[in-house]
């Protein structure tokens, strides 16, 4: 499919581009000595026609890989760059290990039949440099803060802090254009580690699907996120009903039944 955006330069150095399937964003990081890749797309082509578009930027060959979580359409076009480091939090490296194939039978089924192939000749390759609270990337003239600033969307989920241009790249613990995805979630957790992403003050916020944004996105969906909390505490206590909580959600049905589930299970 065709890219929904051409490469948007969001920051010195820094560049978003948007791709179909899913919306899905993918961050390039250049310095001086070095170029990060945030995210990888679904399938090896789907790579490697995102490695033919990085010819397009003024950078060199990409040196690093990062994973924002461990879902497969952030992730599983690590393939069509061996040799490069890729970098996640210990919790990724472990779901990839753990989950990795069954999620991508999983997504067979989803995906139209053509793509069968090409997914399963992509292999599922883990982190092979982890992050547990956080670490520093040296670029060349820039340093990136690999963080994991706690549960959310998955238990895993990386933010790649760009201080110096005042950028984050949070992954699926922001989703713009699109109500958050529950089904690997923390209900109760999220908007604390949102939170910690509004503490970095940065000016510029790529999500992991949709157009970048900035602060305001994230305050805004964590008190959407902090309220669906409550009506699940509510329903857990006993205080509220499941149908009355889903009425008074700010996101949609199916949504916030899958959250109400989420949050039974990971209290």
């Amino acid at each position: 499919m065709p890219p929904v955006t051409d490469w948007q330069d969001v920051a010195d150095g820094v560049w978003v581009r948007r791709y179909d399937p899913f919306d899905v964003n993918v961050t390039v990081v250049a310095g001086s000595d070095g170029v990060l890749l945030v995210d990888t797309r679904t399938t090896l082509r789907e790579a490697s026609e995102l490695r033919e578009h990085l010819r397009e930027l003024p950078i060199g060959e990409v040196t690093h890989l990062a994973f924002t979580h461990a879902h497969l359409d952030h992730c599983l076009g690590a393939g069509a760059f061996p040799g490069v480091a890729i970098w996640g939090t210990t919790g990724c490296r472990t779901s990839l290990q753990r989950h990795g194939v069954d999620q991508r039978e999983r997504w067979l089924d989803w995906l139209p039949e053509e793509e069968g192939p090409h997914l399963r000749a992509s292999p599922i390759i883990p982190p092979d440099h982890t992050v547990r609270d956080r670490a520093r990337l040296a670029l060349g003239g820039r340093e990136v803060e690999l963080l994991h600033l706690g549960r959310g969307h998955t238990d895993h989920d990386l933010v790649v802090h760009v201080p110096d241009v005042e950028v984050a790249v949070v992954g699926d613990l922001l989703e713009v254009g699109a109500p958050p995805q529950f089904h690997d979630a923390y209900p109760f957790q999220w908007p604390a580690t949102l939170s910690g992403v509004t503490a970095l003050d940065v000016e510029v916020v790529v999500p992991g699907h949709g157009p970048v944004t900035d602060l305001g996105a994230v305050t805004e969906q964590e008190a959407q996120l902090a309220q669906l909390a409550s009506l699940c505490r509510e329903v857990l206590g006993g205080v509220r009903t499941r149908e009355s909580a889903i009425g008074a959600s700010p996101f949609p049905r199916e949504t916030t039944e899958v959250a109400l589930t989420r949050a039974s299970e990971t209290g």
